[in-house]
């Protein structure tokens, strides 16, 4: 893959269009760069092996999150072990059905708990960390750790890559840097399953560019097993499938939109079959989280600070707002760099999931999962705003990541 990016050439192609231009790309690749693509001026063109970029940056990530996770402790004079950060929320969860599995039996009717709400989580991630755990002598959290690293490398790898590929390495490398220090990425030290997600996404996203519809399905079934809101490659897998058929008969694109949801469709199967109610998961998440969709009317109330929910915890709702602004701020730049029709289409798809549905919001982890923004932003911010919005970007990594575990106060953000 990092070969065939090598030899693109600027073409003179853009949303999708499928003629050949001035490349050695064959036809059926589709989607190539846009006429302004810009290569040789990239960072990452002068390591041994361009794609240690995304490593190195995601490493610097990670020395950030240790000096914010130190350093808190001792402004507030605490001596948490590490542990205490990483192990945050959710990650309850997630250790827990990588050592005990889904409860057995549930006690009807529902109403919620610790342990039968275990249910909402999907399988993937926790899988991984059981089978991890065989390879590090049945220790759960440091095979959570392992797990979680390699994750969060993956993404930076993928979200570098698929910038490449659409666009050129200067992209890639300004996308990777932005994605990296964006206040969402303080997942990469906590057991979530983001960082995961959004390795999965990306693979789909170069496969459905690269226009293999069957890897793109396989890939796509895999992260519909990791979390529910990587559905949306099924939408974004079903658009592409469309115009693939509509410029070129190319009636085996419809093999990824068919296989995208199979991972869900196969875990909700397991769930009904094991508690006897096919809407099981559904209600586990009414339940549980109050999960429903409002159609973004909790979202409006908490951008003009109207949440009583929210409005309590000043930091909370101004994070949210200013996500919020991020959010379009991103969907903006990505729609005027003018990327790949699936490209553009995930992006705004994973942010609208969220503004719509209740509880979700515009949490910064919910709009660093929208990844394929920042490879809009990097496309079109000019060098005098880019810089100071990754400092800006790093010091709210920095804040969100050392602050919010020593206060705690509603969801994760």
């Amino acid at each position: 893959m990092l070969r065939e990016i090598s030899v693109l050439r600027p073409g003179a192609l853009e949303w999708g269009d499928t003629r050949v231009a001035s490349t050695t790309e064959s036809p059926r690749r589709g989607w190539l760069r846009p006429r302004d693509a810009q290569p040789g001026r990239a960072l990452s063109d002068r390591l041994p092996v361009p794609w240690a970029f995304p490593l190195i940056v995601f490493a610097v990530t990670w020395l950030l999150i240790l000096a914010a996770w130190y350093g808190s402790a001792a402004i507030y004079g605490q001596g948490h072990p590490w542990t205490y950060h990483f192990l945050f929320k959710d990650a309850d969860y997630y250790l827990a059905i990588a050592e005990h599995g889904y409860p057995a039996r549930l006690h009807f009717p529902w109403t919620g708990g610790p342990v039968a709400s275990r249910t909402a989580f999907f399988p993937l991630f926790p899988l991984l960390i059981r089978l991890t755990s065989y390879l590090v002598g049945g220790h759960y959290v440091a095979a959570g750790l392992i797990v979680s690293l390699l994750a969060g490398a993956a993404s930076a790898v993928g979200v570098w890559v698929l910038a490449a590929r659409v666009r050129d390495r200067r992209v890639a490398d300004r996308a990777v840097i932005l994605y990296c220090f964006f206040p969402g990425a303080m997942t990469f030290g906590m057991l979530y399953s983001e960082p995961l997600a959004v390795a999965l996404a990306a693979a789909a996203l170069i496969a459905l560019v690269e226009r293999r519809w069957l890897l793109a399905g396989i890939i796509g079934a895999i992260g519909t097993a990791e979390r529910p809101t990587l559905l949306v490659l099924a939408v974004v897998a079903g658009v592409a499938a469309l115009q693939a058929i509509w410029t070129d008969r190319a009636w085996r694109a419809l093999l990824a939109p068919a296989l995208t949801p199979l991972g869900m469709i196969a875990f909700f199967g397991y769930l009904g079959h094991r508690y006897h109610d096919y809407k099981f998961w559904f209600q586990v998440e009414k339940a549980g989280w109050d999960q429903h969709l409002d159609w973004g009317v909790h979202t409006l109330r908490i951008v003009v600070w109207a949440d009583p929910r929210t409005a309590k915890y000043a930091v909370f709702n101004l994070v949210l707002m200013l996500m919020f602004i991020a959010a379009v701020a991103g969907i903006g730049m990505t729609l005027a760099a003018r990327l790949p029709l699936p490209v553009t289409l995930f992006g705004v798809l994973v942010v609208l999931s969220s503004v719509i549905a209740y509880g979700q919001n515009t949490k910064p982890r919910f709009v660093w999962s929208a990844f394929t923004l920042f490879i809009g932003a990097a496309a079109k911010l000019p060098k005098f705003i880019y810089w100071p919005v990754v400092i800006l970007s790093a010091a709210g990594l920095i804040f969100l990541t050392g602050w919010w575990p020593h206060h705690r106060i509603g969801p994760a953000p």
